[in-house]
């Protein structure tokens, strides 16, 4: 597992993309934050990504060598953008919403 002293990986964004990075970097053994300006789109993901690796676990898919709830406990919601980067080591957004949202914008 990987060590989370040297800090973690925050996830900007809580939606499809954003729940999908944190499941494979919960694979690999990484703490994850995610963070989303929608408090419940948190709650939501949070949800969501139990039942999918649950689902993956049925299926004999699930990726890495950690237990499900190993890697669901690797994971959490931070709604405070400021609180989540503090001491991180990576942080991981979705570049093309906010490319989509500046070209929308202008």
């Amino acid at each position: 597992m990987a060590s989370s002293a040297a800090g973690c990986v925050v996830i900007v964004g809580s939606g499809v993309i954003g729940r999908s990075w944190a499941m494979l970097f919960a694979s690999g053994g990484f703490q994850v934050k995610l963070y989303d300006i929608e408090q419940q789109q948190i709650r939501n993901a949070l949800e969501n990504i139990r039942k999918e690796m649950k689902l993956l676990e049925q299926a004999g898919s699930l990726k890495g060598s950690l237990s499900v709830e190993e890697q669901l406990s690797l994971i959490s919601g931070c709604p405070n953008i400021q609180e989540a980067v503090e001491g991180a080591m990576h942080i991981q957004r979705r570049a093309f919403t906010m490319l989509a949202r500046m070209v929308s914008i202008s």
